[in-house]
């Protein structure tokens, strides 16, 4: 299961992504995300009530980081998506979104 809520002004939405951030969604979480980037100048990522992630989220999330012309934020960051992220061996990536949660931004 996977869905994505999105509230605020379309030039900087919170983007809330629930359930399993996984291949079998990554399309769709792509999409998701494709479709704010046009409008948006910053987006913040709500993860709190996802439920697993993958590697195709990760690589999703790596993607998204290198748009320099986005201020990307995170808010809610699951331990699962850090644990996943630390056994993929993306320690510049955890570094990279720890350093954007609402509490270092």
């Amino acid at each position: 299961m996977f869905s994505c809520t999105v509230q605020g002004p379309p030039e900087h939405p919170v983007i809330k992504l629930s359930g399993n951030l996984t291949l079998d969604h990554s399309r769709d979480i792509h999409a998701e995300l494709l479709a704010r980037l046009p409008q948006a100048s910053a987006i913040t990522l709500d993860l709190a009530d996802s439920e697993k992630s993958d590697l195709s989220f990760v690589q999703i999330l790596c993607s998204l980081l290198k748009d320099e012309d986005k201020r990307i934020s995170f808010v809610n960051l699951p331990t699962h998506l850090l644990e996943n992220a630390a056994s993929l061996g993306a320690d510049g990536l955890i570094k990279e979104i720890t350093s954007r949660t609402e509490e270092n931004v």
